[in-house]
């Protein structure tokens, strides 16, 4: 086992090496990403244990909210790396890193299980790390959440073969972990993921309904111990009115964002362009074509439902799946072409069977390996030639593409956004107003008189106003998206402190975390 996962890692580190030694170039999401890590790492070194999900410099400063709503495994991971050596690029490379290098580890995990063959299992992990797709996500499109996604698919996967083999223990400890990891890393395709695997269990329903109370224990945990970001995004999809809700924003045509099938196929296609690859490698097409030559040799059931599901998404990658035809509560994929990671997911689970027929299969692994190490290196680039100035981040890039986190009544407002000052307006009255700390996302400020004023925040759901008696202070988003409220002569203070409701998830996670690990441990 040492020597395999030793190999894993040298494939990872010779696989990143043109990332660490090169200067960092700026890719598709790159600069939302670098922007948003840099901003959280400024509140975690305010509060290093309950950083504020409110950040500054993006938003114009007003406080956003990006991480009320996307997934915290990649931002929080960089960000806490970023605390401790100061520069968010090399942060980012780490997360990268490890990564790769884990999700090797759970893909080899997973395909030693199914096979028992330690080759095999080997051949399952480089395939899966060097996957143009994968590394796309690394190189082309700067994925983060997405890359991190390739770690816990196996795990899943691996713990409901173990569930249908009658191994509680070995199913709680995989599947909780990679539902849980899945769901703080890109909560979107998790739920796609999802959907497939019900599939499944339905199909299997007679061995389904057998295992139903290992189901329910382990999704009560899954949610349990994800409920601080889940309840959080709940609370503003619920109570608060955001563009990231709004029907169709994230939806930008999506059939024309599909694949032709035939891009698979396409062997090299994109390479020295700034595009994503999905096309599979020559080597592992034929290993795919030599092991369903005699696929009926493999036998195991678990292969057959990996096949199928790897089949599905293949076809929801492609423009062969009317997605157009979905309503738009169906389509926040937005890129069908996404899927992908899940055709990955399959492909390198059964190419490598045929190895199983071959007499030295070491020295097959050894030369598989080489040929598919070299295949990957143009593929080891980034988008473009913008080098990234880590003391010159632009920050607005941090609102993302579609600006999906500003409140609705912000977006459509935008020029009044664009040009608003950072002083408290009086919408309402005459007074005196003093700012005595403006430290996003705190506010302390002083009025002589009764008000009705605009505070220069953005409304989300967690903010809490004082006054000097500590009392609470009701306010409102007002047409401008900017939080609004009725005040006397006074001293307040605004922060965000979080709901009720998040105070309670953030005690129920920790609960469940302890609560997992003694029972798993007790668990025969």
């Amino acid at each position: 086992m040492k020597k395999y996962i030793l190999i894993i890692l040298a494939v990872a580190f010779i696989t990143m090496l043109p990332l660490f030694t090169s200067d960092y170039k700026s890719s598709h999401d790159t600069k939302f990403h670098l922007t948003n890590i840099d901003s959280l790492t400024e509140q975690i070194k305010k509060d290093f244990f309950n950083p504020s999900k409110i950040v500054g410099n993006i938003g114009n400063d007003f406080g956003y909210g990006t991480n009320l709503f996307y997934p915290p495994l990649s931002h929080y991971a960089a960000s806490y790396i970023n605390v401790v050596i100061d520069n968010p690029v090399i942060s980012v490379e780490i997360v990268y890193f490890i990564s790769l290098f884990l999700s090797g580890i759970s893909m080899f995990l997973l395909s030693k299980r199914l096979s028992k063959n330690d080759y095999i299992g080997l051949i399952s992990a480089i395939i899966y790390m060097l996957f143009p797709y994968h590394l796309s996500d690394i190189y082309i499109r700067d994925a983060i959440g997405e890359s991190l996604l390739f770690i816990f698919l196996p795990l899943i996967l691996l713990g409901l073969y173990e569930l249908f083999n009658d191994n509680n223990k070995k199913f709680y400890i995989f599947f909780v972990i990679g539902y849980v990891g899945g769901i703080l890393s890109h909560l979107t395709m998790m739920t796609y993921f999802t959907v497939l695997i019900l599939i499944f269990l339905i199909f299997k329903y007679k061995k389904s309904i057998k295992y139903i109370k290992q189901f329910v224990i382990a999704s009560i945990f899954i949610l349990a111990i994800t409920s601080p970001f889940l309840v959080t995004l709940l609370q503003q999809k619920l109570l608060g009115n955001y563009n990231v809700f709004v029907e169709g924003v994230m939806v930008q045509g999506t059939w024309g964002n599909a694949l032709n099938i035939l891009k698979y196929i396409m062997i090299g296609d994109k390479w020295g362009t700034g595009e994503t690859r999905f096309y599979i490698d020559l080597i592992v097409l034929i290993l795919l074509f030599l092991t369903l030559k005699k696929y009926k040799q493999y036998n195991n059931k678990y292969y057959n439902y990996i096949l199928i599901f790897g089949i599905i998404s293949l076809i929801l990658s492609s423009k062969l799946f009317p997605w157009d035809l979905l309503p738009k509560s169906l389509r926040i994929i937005q890129f069908p072409w996404r899927f992908v990671t899940f055709v990955s997911l399959s492909i390198s689970v059964l190419a490598p069977l045929c190895i199983s027929k071959f007499n030295d299969k070491k020295m097959l692994s050894i030369i598989l390996i080489i040929f598919m190490v070299l295949l990957a290196q143009p593929n080891l680039k980034q988008a473009t030639n913008e080098v990234i100035d880590v003391n010159n981040l632009e920050y607005w890039y941090g609102l993302g593409y579609q600006k999906e986190y500003l409140p609705v009544n912000t977006a459509n407002n935008l020029d009044y956004y664009d040009n608003r000052n950072h002083d408290i307006i009086i919408k309402e009255g005459e007074a005196n107003i003093e700012i005595i700390n403006n430290d996003v996302p705190y506010l302390e400020f002083k009025v002589d008189n009764n008000v009705t004023v605009e505070l220069p925040r953005l409304y989300y759901i967690g903010y809490t106003l004082l006054d000097e008696n500590n009392n609470k202070i009701s306010f409102y988003e007002n047409e401008n998206g900017f939080i609004e409220t009725k005040l006397e002569s006074g001293t307040y203070k605004l922060d965000f402190t979080g709901t009720k409701y998040d105070e309670l998830a953030k005690i129920v996670s920790i609960i469940s975390i302890v609560g997992f690990g003694v029972f798993v441990w007790r668990k025969k």
